[in-house]
């Protein structure tokens, strides 16, 4: 008799099968979808399920010595606890034949009376499953963060195209308010509550908050300005889209403090590193705080450069040195020559935060800062 078998964990149970794929022995679960649904979140979640355990521990007692699993948790859980030896196969040779027709062997082992009857149960099982998965994750904060940074880059491309059609718009007018501004938002402010050039006054600058620098630089483009003369009507209409545009601005700020205190609770140890914008772009890339922390250093590197990255892939070329992590001081003002050495390095750091702050939550940022600069330093000394 082999002294070998594989053991499945699937979503009626656990089967032990032999070399020639016949069921030595299984544990069903319990067929409430309440309850299955709870052993399917253990194995959801990188954990053993009691069942799995009893059975191996039968199964050793049998004979057994060598058991083929196909989740690395379950292997190393099951070697330590047991003190058998095990292989991981994932997925393995039977499990792929078994899981063709589970709901054959379903019946067949007496999880259920009919197909319809197993289907009805694994169902309601399941959905109860994504519903605790949806709200745990949602529960962490990070799925916030995400929808709330996409937020922010959709803003910022409105607000873009408002200010390109208000330039244009408003330009016929008074096109020299272009270059006298510093930001859109004294752009639109000028516009929305000013509007008429003979009403663009120091002292009206001054009230809406528009600063003695530019205040200064547009009285100084009003004297020269060659504008056309533009009818009241129309001035209304540009003035209500400015406003709009306004509170565009006003939202994107809002959000933009809500992002940063999120993310400094969520994240303290990425926030200290990189920023709430840019930890959360990297957070929101990878699909969340988990996921990133789950990737190697080097993903992390070109995290947001996947297109140049196939396309190195594809063409034999050079691959990006850095993605996201560009927009980092760090990297970005960096020497050309040195960006690669400093994204490695930056990189290194910021998987060690993600890890820290998806599974302990502990703030070291201070230490990891220190590694940070001091690493950096010696990168920079050797030019």
């Amino acid at each position: 008799m082999s002294t070998n078998c594989t053991v499945l964990e699937l979503v009626f149970g656990v089967v032990a099968l032999d070399d020639k794929g016949n069921i030595i022995d299984y544990v069903l679960f319990p067929k409430n979808p309440v309850d299955l649904a709870e052993k399917l979140y253990t194995m959801e979640t990188g954990e053993v399920v009691d069942d799995l355990i009893k059975l191996v521990d039968r199964l050793k007692s049998k004979g057994f010595k060598t058991f083929i699993l196909e989740r690395e948790s379950s292997s190393r859980i099951i070697r330590e606890r047991l003190n058998v030896e095990t292989t991981i196969e994932s997925p393995s040779t039977l499990g792929r034949v078994i899981r063709i027709d589970l709901s054959s062997k379903a019946l067949e082992l007496g999880f259920a009376k009919s197909r319809s009857e197993y289907l009805e149960v694994v169902q309601k099982a399941l959905d109860l499953l994504a519903r605790k998965i949806i709200r745990e994750r949602s529960g962490k904060g990070d799925v916030y963060i995400i929808q709330a940074i996409h937020a922010l880059e959709e803003l910022d491309k409105t607000i873009n195209l408002f200010y390109g059609r208000l330039r244009e718009w408003y330009g016929l007018y008074f096109s020299e308010l272009n270059d006298a501004v510093e930001t859109p938002k004294e752009y639109f402010r000028i516009v929305a509550e000013i509007g008429w050039r003979e009403d663009i006054k120091g002292e009206n600058l001054s009230k809406i908050g528009i600063g003695k620098k530019t205040v200064s630089a547009v009285l100084e483009a009003l004297k020269t300005s060659i504008g056309v003369e533009m009818d009241k009507r129309d001035l209304e209409e540009i003035r209500a889209m400015a406003s709009t545009a306004l509170t565009l601005v006003s939202l994107r700020e809002r959000l933009e403090k809500y992002v940063e205190e999120r993310v400094k609770e969520i994240s303290p140890n990425l926030y200290a590193l990189v920023g709430s914008s840019l930890a959360a772009k990297l957070i929101a890339q990878a699909g969340g705080l988990e996921a990133l922390s789950k990737m190697p250093s080097s993903t992390i590197q070109v995290l947001g450069a996947e297109k140049a990255l196939f396309r190195a892939l594809r063409t034999k070329s050079r691959p990006p040195k850095h993605g996201l992590i560009f927009q980092h001081p760090l990297v970005r003002q960096s020497p050309k020559k040195l960006r690669g050495k400093i994204s490695r390095v930056l990189a290194a750091k910021l998987s060690i935060a993600a890890r820290i702050d998806a599974f302990t939550g502990k703030d070291v940022s201070g230490k990891l800062k220190e590694d940070l600069n001091r690493r950096i330093e010696e990168i920079l000394k050797q030019t």
